[in-house]
């Protein structure tokens, strides 16, 4: 801003007067960046459409291949006994099975102690569970109370675990559960004692309960599981057995010989339903997009965001010619999304047949996956076109939607550029303006000093001219 201007010599607020002709300047500006605004406000809104359709995409994309529609299920008929489940690799049927026994790890425990901190001895412990690599763990001085061995045996990863009991009756025990169950996992304990005696109850040699025979004493035996499928006994190390029916997980719970029940293994229709659904509300929640952003209102003359916008109208008109793809090869009793039970109603959006779409997928299920994912060039299945229209329009480099939004963008910057432009342009005028006003105060007292010295001039004029008509009296 240049030198400011009084107005003392003119009487005019200088000021209100640059500060008016400069608002009438701006105008231009203000119509600028309300055209900014609408950019921006589509840029926005069309963020907000980007987002539903790419929850769209999100959707049929769980419907685009054939292990999409694999989906197992499995029941036990005595889920106290045992529950099982199913992985895509399973394979339909019924199996009658019995468990008579669970599997259980080997447990064994110490000859008694007096406190948890009683000083054993020190030595090498030696354990090996099974076939396992047998694992030493040094007892000394650091470590030789009962509590302490228990510690040291759980730090060298001997394949047991370990912790000290007592009964209630003064007396301490060390125990170790071996951490597999099975037949095949029992313990292995042996001591070096650093006192020389193996045999006796002195030093690590008094952790047996028969030191002469080096054994500790067994609380429970290591079993396997056993039980019958299908009139087959099985027995198994584990109570988790994945490796009995094809794609099939069972879990034992407990025992029950006497009481038979089923395993069912069938086709999850309602994994493949939920995805149809989730389909279903998607593309209904983009219609109520499209409607928001589109609409218009009669009574005040507003309209949505997007009205009018051909990339949307485009977008939305294909989308709605989609709903009725249908795919070559494909039976016509499900060739097409209302043969499945999908519906399209008079707003545009979709509703589901439950008991329809259940018909299809148990009468004509290969069907219904051709009709979804068939890769086949030029006669592509629903979810696979779909997904590649909606990848036309999400692209991150060269989609749609990019181009509309990088076209908005680049508009935008070219009127930042005019706006900066008439400011520069402005800015200088308003320093002319001042100057000039400057101009006509300085101008102004000028002519105001002259005036005063004439004035002064005509009047010691007058007064010479008074005295020369006295004299002449």
């Amino acid at each position: 801003m240049g030198i400011g201007v009084s107005g003392l010599m003119s009487g005019l607020d200088t000021e209100s007067i640059i500060s008016k002709m400069m608002e009438i300047e701006k105008r231009p500006i203000l119509l600028l960046q309300k055209r900014e605004a609408g950019y921006q406000a589509k840029i926005s809104a069309l963020g907000t459409l980007k987002s539903g359709l790419s929850d769209l995409q999100t959707a049929i994309q769980a419907l685009k291949t054939s292990a999409d529609f694999t989906a197992f299920t499995a029941t036990s008929g005595n889920t106290d006994v045992m529950t099982v489940s199913a992985s895509d690799d399973a394979a339909p049927g019924t199996y009658y099975t019995t468990v008579t026994q669970l599997a259980q790890a080997q447990q064994e425990r110490s000859a008694a102690f007096t406190a948890s901190d009683e000083v054993v001895g020190t030595g090498t412990i030696t354990i090996q569970v099974g076939s396992a690599d047998a694992v030493d763990v040094t007892i000394d001085s650091d470590n030789n109370t009962l509590a302490g061995i228990a510690s040291a045996i759980n730090n060298a990863d001997a394949g047991v675990t370990a912790a000290v009991v007592y009964d209630g009756s003064c007396n301490y025990y060390l125990t170790m559960t071996s951490q597999e169950t099975g037949t095949a996992n029992t313990i292995t304990f042996s001591v070096a004692d650093d006192d020389g005696n193996n045999d006796d109850a002195a030093g690590l040699s008094g952790l047996y309960t028969t030191p002469a025979s080096h054994t500790l004493t067994e609380t429970q035996a290591a079993k396997n599981s056993q039980l019958t499928l299908n009139g087959i006994p099985v027995e198994r190390a584990g109570n988790t057995i994945d490796d009995l029916i094809d794609g099939v997980t069972l879990t034992l719970k407990q025992e029950d010989p006497a009481n038979p029940f089923s395993i069912t293994v069938s086709r999850d229709l309602d994994s493949i339903k939920s995805k149809v659904q989730d389909f279903v509300d998607n593309y209904n929640s983009l219609v109520d997009t499209f409607d928001d952003l589109q609409s218009y209102n009669a009574d005040t003359s507003a309209g949505g965001t997007l009205l009018g916008d051909s990339t949307t109208s485009t977008i939305r008109s294909r989308l709605q010619s989609m709903l009725y793809t249908q795919v070559a090869g494909v039976d016509a009793a499900v060739n097409g999304l209302s043969a499945l039970g999908i519906a399209v109603d008079r707003y545009g959006k979709l509703s589901v047949d439950d008991a329809a779409l259940t018909t299809a997928l148990e009468n004509n299920r290969t069907d219904v996956v051709t009709f979804f994912t068939q890769t086949t060039t030029g006669s592509e299945g629903f979810a696979i076109q779909l997904d590649d229209l909606l990848d036309s329009y999400l692209g991150s480099t060269d989609g749609l939607l990019k181009a509309k939004t990088d076209g908005l963008q680049s508009s935008i910057d070219d009127i930042d550029d005019q706006i900066e432009r008439i400011n520069d342009r402005l800015a200088m005028k308003e320093e002319t303006l001042r100057n000039q006003f400057n101009a006509l105060e300085t101008l102004l007292s000028d002519f105001q000093a002259t005036s005063s010295a004439l004035s002064q001039q005509l009047q010691s004029l007058s007064a010479l001219n008074s005295q020369i008509s006295n004299m002449s009296k």
